[in-house]
């Protein structure tokens, strides 16, 4: 069956559903809510109630509560979660779901705004770049069957972030803050509506500036360790009269990010961490990233009554340059630095205690990571809701043409040490190194429908991915295309027992595409259930979920940034049949009516735990470095057994209090199985964070923020070469303006 064919059968589906009944018209219409949730994964915390899979939304109420930029600790509040630290401010996240891969985020479904955000989501999906969630008015999560809208890796699960949307009236927002290591943060927030014509006209600006000198220090030679990155995001709106009779609006995006920060690869020895865990070693003194990111999105809307149509083309663009160690020459003997640091003579070097002339025989080897990404597309949504009998349908078809690209050119530069201090003694020609573009194409279809009967909701759906892959190396010349053909169904459904109790479960095929360098074409495939219920009350509200994803075909692939190094970076390798279950639990209580405080008074407590268990079912040699030797029943690396996040504050008219703990049990960072050797393992640690704020004038507000409260260290990795810490305690405090 061609894509054309399936395309058609897709869409078919609509005008018979369509055809069946009149459609159920609603006496108002909120039409902007509509286009929220056309752009939304969930919409609300009320609708992630109603939704048959388990499903989080973060507010900006809550987002505001200890204004976070570090997604990190933002998504700690959402069981399920699994993420490894790396620089300690979350500017390169890892993020996986449900026992589900996190290096660097590839594994699951980014977007901003409904938009794949990923610098390539489909050749290249690793996320050196994130969106700024200081400027998001909401961060939603969604896991099981309903992942199949939002494509295409449907296997763990897809995160949404939402920008500041155009406000109905006018909004001036400001922000200054400062604290330790000479972190300042400045942002501001402006928007506003107006009559324009017979319609309205809207506007919004978010800019931000945040830079810190970062708490490491770099050995003997001193320097920044830290970040400074500027993000502004700009929308227009124009929309018709709400009470047209086929309302319209369009709204155009325009965002940019620039970074510069000193960030290494290069981490510790174990006795050296012990030592002093924020030391970084001397040869990592001119590593930097510099990166800058532009996107641009034009969404309309149109809403006939009987149906509604959401068009946006979309153009994302991803540049950064990290420059940093690759390897280490000391007598015509190269050694990647993971090696070096098990090496006393490389690690010498490293430290700076041991000289190196710059020769091609004794040398620091930096490598310029230069690279490009695109990724464009076009991509269309309709929704209808309708009776047909005694049930009602909630239908939606969406179908998305997108087209991505990664273009590497790389150099490696030669560096003496001498005296602890670097300098270049050779230049690498540009593309040398790597010169290399992946490309991918690809088209996506799904359908979906919402049936609602009675107490029992189903939500049937099935996606479609055609997907045509290209690698080409200019330097070698090889070239490799690879192709996917996959349709991704899933089931929902729920039973409402009350209005306040529900129980929901699902299946769905789990899928993620190859990458260009796969020799294989394999996809990674699993199938996914979860059964879970909910209690939702006025002050109390719980979730208990179990899952288990059933993987027939696990990937990984070989990158820097995972502690890979020589020929096998950029490989991707097959582990075969892998188990992933687990349980989670939240609970959300507002205690303040049980201890008969005043009623202008609330005292919020959430509590969530997940348990995570994902082991290998066969047995396996692989060139991956955190695979290895498996034997079936290993387990995987970089997944907590345990973990569990409680919060609690104090929120009164003129001030409020809150104080926040995660807890993450010890991580593997090697597959294997019973107890982790010492060197092949992450520490246990629990993190506390306290915010606060005072009202001091009638829209002027003093805040204060202490991340880490207790000043914990503990290494939150290994990779990509040696152990890494956590953030320090760190404080900022500033003034917040509301107009």
């Amino acid at each position: 069956m061609n894509i054309y064919l399936k395309t058609a059968l897709l869409a078919s589906t609509i005008i018979a559903f369509h055809n069946i009944s009149p459609p159920a018209m609603a006496e108002e219409n909120d039409h902007a809510g509509t286009v929220m949730e056309r752009v939304m994964v969930i919409g609300s915390a009320e609708r992630a109630q109603d939704l048959t899979g388990s499903a989080q939304f973060i507010d900006e109420e809550t987002l505001d509560e200890h204004k976070y930029t570090d997604i990190n600790r933002v998504l700690y509040q959402v069981p399920g979660v699994n993420i490894q630290e790396e620089e300690g401010y979350g500017n390169r996240p890892n993020i996986g779901l449900r026992g589900g891969r996190s290096e660097r985020s590839a594994d699951i479904t980014l977007m901003e705004d409904g938009i794949l955000i990923a610098p390539a989501p489909y050749a290249a999906p690793s996320a050196y770049y994130f969106p700024r969630v200081n400027r998001m008015e909401a961060v939603e999560v969604r896991k099981g069957s309903s992942t199949i809208k939002f494509g295409p890796r449907t296997t763990s699960g897809a995160i949404n972030l939402v920008s500041s949307s155009v406000p109905s009236e006018r909004e001036i927002e400001a922000l200054v803050g400062y604290g330790t290591e000479n972190t300042h943060r400045l942002q501001g927030h402006y928007g506003d509506s107006v009559a324009f014509g017979s319609g309205n006209f809207g506007f919004v600006i978010d800019a931000s500036h945040d830079a810190t000198d970062g708490f490491k220090d770099i050995d003997i030679v001193g320097g920044d360790t830290g970040y400074s990155i500027q993000d502004i995001m700009g929308k227009m709106k124009f929309s018709t009269d709400p009470t047209a009779d086929i309302f319209q609006s369009l709204e155009i995006k325009l965002g940019a990010t620039e970074e510069d920060s000193d960030e290494t690869y290069l981490g510790l020895t174990q006795d050296d961490f012990d030592s002093d865990p924020f030391r970084r070693y001397a040869a990592s003194q001119v590593d930097n990233m510099d990166a800058n990111h532009r996107q641009y999105h034009i969404r309309h809307f149109i809403d006939f009554g009987s149906f509604d149509a959401t068009t946006t083309l979309y153009h994302n663009q991803f540049s950064r340059n990290w420059y940093k160690l690759n390897d280490v020459t000391i007598g015509g003997v190269e050694m990647g630095i993971d090696d070096s640091l098990d090496n006393s003579v490389y690690l010498a070097a490293l430290r700076g205690e041991l000289d190196l002339d710059g020769s091609a025989a004794n040398n620091l080897t930096l490598r310029a990571n230069n690279r490009d990404y695109y990724a464009t597309g076009i991509q269309t949504d309709l929704a209808s809701q309708f009776g047909i009998g005694k049930t009602e349908h909630d239908l939606e078809f969406g179908i998305r043409y997108h087209y991505d690209k990664e273009d590497r050119f790389q150099e490696e530069d030669q560096y003496a040490i001498i005296d602890d201090v670097m300098t270049r003694t050779n230049e690498g020609a540009p593309g040398s190194n790597a010169n290399r573009h992946a490309t991918a194409k690809a088209t996506a279809l799904y359908v979906q429908d919402e049936i609602s009967a009675g107490s029992w909701t189903f939500v049937p759906g099935v996606r479609y991915e055609y997907v045509e892959t290209k690698r080409e190396d200019f330097n070698s010349g090889a070239e490799r295309t690879n192709f996917v053909d996959e349709i991704i169904p899933g089931l929902g459904l729920a039973y409402d027992f009350t209005d306040q109790i529900t129980m929901f479960g699902g299946i769905h095929k789990g899928f993620a595409p190859p990458s260009p360098s796969s020799t294989n074409d394999d996809n990674e495939e699993s199938i996914n259930y979860e059964l879970g219920g909910r209690y939702n009350g006025q002050m109390f509200n719980a979730e208990l979920v179990g899952f288990f994803n059933e993987y027939s075909n696990l990937l990984g692939e070989c990158t820097l940034s995972s502690g890979c190094s020589g020929g096998s970076t950029g490989q991707q390798f097959n582990a075969g049949e892998v188990d992933a279950y687990g349980v989670e639990f939240s609970i959300g209580y507002d205690v303040a009516p049980a201890f008969n405080v005043r009623k202008d008074i609330s005292l919020p407590i959430d509590f969530n735990y997940t348990y995570t268990k994902a082991e290998f079912q066969n047995d396996f040699v692989s060139a991956f470095d955190e695979w290895g030797n498996v034997s079936a029943g290993d387990e995987l690396p970089y997944i907590p057994e345990h973990q569990f996040y409680i919060s609690a504050g104090v929120v009164a008219p003129d001030w409020e209090v809150h104080v926040a703990g995660k807890y993450v049990d010890e991580m593997r960072t090697q597959a294997g199985s019973s107890s982790i050797p010492d060197d092949q393992g992450t520490d246990a640690h629990f993190i506390v964070d306290l915010a606060g704020e005072y009202k001091i004038f009638d829209n002027t507000h003093l805040f204060g923020t202490v991340d880490n409260l207790f000043d914990t260290e503990y290494v939150a990795s290994r990779r990509p070469a040696g152990a890494r810490p956590g953030k320090p305690l760190t404080a900022l405090a500033g003034l917040k303006f509301e107009f």
